[in-house]
């Protein structure tokens, strides 16, 4: 997930022609006309291995689902040694393009060994964003947050199987009035055709972001921009006009 060479018009070029998506499908399918949150999520990720304490399963036997609106429903209790337990719901209304929503709170358990990381707080003093240290793992810092750290994992973009590095931001509130970037699934795609070049694309649009190569990024932008729903398009050229690299960081994590 971490991105750390700059990149030029030239690499960018063989980047597009030659990445492997290998946790992408090759083709698109017919799309439903909406999106929740629990099957983008399952047709999209494979969950991590778990290592998760056994008291998890007994809690829910227990304690039963939490219901969080928007249809979703948890676990009671919380992973580890939450009480509470959120979710990122990344959801399309019919027409729309996708966005995602923070169901639930926040909750700062406080540092563990494989999430010793720093957190960045929002302007209202809410736990914003996480900072990846050497040796986290995604299921402790949903357990130190109480957050579901599968949609913490598809809510940052970690594709796949791909481990989280050190020095990555994970965005642990979404704001919901901005768009969500479908990393896989391009904008009215005819079924039958390959995500694979877009796939990619995106690929090296989040690595020019993160490496501040504005440069790149507008270069891509003009082959990827078709591909995009028109909102979430206007947004993302807006971003770019306006040289505003925090907003794209959110928007390509």
């Amino acid at each position: 997930m971490q991105r750390t060479t700059k990149i030029t018009t030239a690499v960018v070029v063989v980047a597009i022609a030659g990445l492997v998506a290998v946790a992408a499908p090759a083709v698109i399918g017919a799309a439903p006309a909406v999106v929740d949150a629990g099957s983008w999520v399952s047709e999209r990720f494979a969950a991590e291995p778990s290592t998760a304490p056994t008291s998890r399963a007994e809690k829910t036997e227990q304690g039963g689902l939490v219901d969080l609106g928007d249809g979703i429903s948890v676990p009671a209790g919380g992973p580890g040694d939450c009480t509470t337990n959120a979710f990122i719901n990344i959801y399309r209304d019919d027409g729309s393009p996708m966005h995602a929503k923070l169901l639930g709170e926040l909750v700062e358990m406080g540092a563990s060994e494989l999430a010793s990381g720093p957190v960045t707080l929002d302007a209202a003093g809410e736990i914003f964003s996480y900072e990846v240290q050497a040796g986290d793992s995604l299921i402790a810092i949903g357990e130190r947050f109480c957050v579901d750290y599968v949609t913490v994992s598809s809510f940052n973009h970690v594709r796949g199987n791909e481990p989280i590095s050190p020095g990555d931001t994970l965005y642990l509130r979404p704001d919901p009035t901005l768009p969500f970037v479908d990393i896989y699934g391009p904008y009215n795609a005819e079924p039958g055709s390959s995500t694979i070049p877009y796939y990619d694309g995106v690929a090296a649009f989040s690595t020019a972001v993160a490496t501040a190569d504005l440069g790149a990024a507008r270069w891509l932008w003009k082959r990827l921009e078709k591909d995009m729903h028109p909102e979430t398009a206007a947004v993302i050229t807006q971003a770019l006009s306006d040289d505003d690299l925090p907003l794209l960081r959110r928007l390509f994590p």
